[in-house]
């Protein structure tokens, strides 16, 4: 395994060990990740572990490990997050309200998968994307372990890759079933632009390499649907472990790609466990 190859792992890994924490929000070339939800949890520093595709579409999977810290603010709101590859600043000192800027780091897809075909496609680079992120928390009970947040984040390729644009809506909900569990149930859409549809999942002149996959054009639209069920167990005052499963379907026209449709599977599957130490 080559070192991009570890270094994407290591990065992924938390979308697939953080379902407990998490929503979704999609890198680039490899299987995706979850967003991490730590409301509860003011600042908190973690590893996680798990399974994903090799890529976007792929039905090889693959292992590895990931990063999860959060800061906040000392009596505010207001946080900043690094959950695998992607960064959030929370600039509102609000409890309902949550809205920022976002950075994410997009993998692309190197010769080193394990499908035959599609490694002999050329290389996608890795790219960087910006956008911004919204929540709106609603906290039920007055519990603020029961809350049911709806949210959204918007990405900007600005690494001359794709300059593709996506967009992410969905729900989280959680529900302490236990003093020291907490249930997770989370599910959204993604929309991707033409240019971000047909640079991850067309095949072209300028991509087909010598894959012999047939030419294929992928156009806009609401292009992945995913569902996430986990768990948050707070083990004592500062250790708590996530426990999570993302499952997700990649329809419209990247799902008839030959990438997907022939060489992979449109149903993706990110699974795993993380752990914290909290700072309270």
């Amino acid at each position: 395994m080559n070192t991009m190859q570890m270094l994407k792992l290591t990065v992924l890994a938390c979308g697939a060990a953080g379902a407990v924490f998490l929503a979704p929000t999609r890198p680039a070339g490899a299987a995706g990740m979850l967003e991490l939800d730590m409301d509860t949890v003011p600042t908190i520093i973690g590893v996680a572990v798990g399974a994903m595709p090799d890529y976007r579409g792929s039905d090889d999977y693959t292992v590895g490990f990931a990063p999860m810290i959060r800061y906040t603010f000392s009596g505010q709101e207001r946080y900043i997050q690094l959950m695998a590859n992607e960064l959030t600043i929370n600039v509102l000192d609000d409890k309902m309200f949550r809205f920022g800027p976002l950075a994410n780091y997009h993998f692309g897809r190197t010769d080193s998968v394990d499908d035959p075909m599609v490694s002999r496609m050329h290389e996608i680079d890795d790219t960087v994307e910006l956008g911004a992120f919204a929540d709106i928390v609603w906290t039920l009970a007055d519990d603020p372990r029961h809350r049911f947040i709806l949210g959204a984040r918007l990405y900007q390729d600005v690494g001359n890759e794709s300059d593709g644009f996506r967009a992410n809506v969905g729900f989280r909900y959680w529900l302490p079933v236990a003093k020291p569990v907490d249930f997770n149930l989370s599910a959204g859409v993604i929309y991707q632009n033409d240019d971000y549809a047909n640079h991850y999942f067309g095949v072209n002149a300028d991509n087909v390499g010598s894959s012999g996959l047939p030419f294929f054009n992928a156009g806009a639209g609401v292009n992945e649907y995913y569902m996430v069920v986990g768990g948050l167990f707070y083990l004592n005052k500062n250790w708590l472990m996530t426990v999570g499963v993302r499952g997700s379907v990649i329809a419209g026209d990247p799902a008839d790609s030959p990438i997907v449709d022939q060489r992979g599977d449109a149903t993706q599957w990110i699974g795993g466990i993380g752990i914290g130490y909290a700072f309270w």
